[in-house]
């Protein structure tokens, strides 16, 4: 019978990190929060005894709207951008050393949430914290040696002749 290496799915499980920066300091004040774009990447990831192991970094790029001239009105858009790393775990049972990870998900939760901490004498953010949830999902494969049965003469052991 035909023997074939396949990859066995061990298990997939999911795990949700607070991630929380250190302080951040606008170099140009913030009169305005215009956007707030983020992208998970888990950037390594390793098979344990029932568990994963696994580091990754968040990048948050913070769109916003400087004071505007008091004169003119004007004001320009800036951006700031950070990158937070971070590393976790989650339970796959079953899960041995030498198996391998896949990342099925890395996002971010809604539920993130720029702190200010301190604001000018006319309200403009000058420092905050970012509090995240991001969301990681990984499957757990083994590869496998499995015999497969076949009707199809073409198929038949190694060294068996016609």
């Amino acid at each position: 019978m035909p023997v074939i290496k396949t990859e066995l799915v061990v298990g997939e499980e999911s795990t949700e990190i607070l991630l929380v920066t250190d302080t951040i300091t606008f170099t140009t004040p913030v009169y305005e929060v215009l956007q707030e774009e983020i992208k998970i990447k888990v950037t390594d990831c390793y098979a344990c005894t029932d568990k994963v192991i696994f580091n990754g970094e968040a990048r948050k790029n913070i769109v916003y709207k400087a004071p505007p001239d008091p004169y003119t009105g004007e004001g320009a858009v800036v951006y700031h951008e950070l990158v937070l790393p971070f590393a976790g775990f989650v339970n796959v049972p079953g899960a041995l050393p030498g198996d391998h990870c896949q990342v099925v998900a890395a996002t971010v939760k809604d539920a993130t949430v720029l702190i200010p901490i301190t604001k000018d004498a006319l309200g403009h953010i000058l420092t905050a914290k970012q509090k995240m949830v991001a969301a990681i999902t990984i499957k757990v494969v083994r590869t496998e040696q499995i015999t497969v049965a076949s009707r199809d003469s073409k198929f038949r052991p190694l060294g068996e002749e016609e």
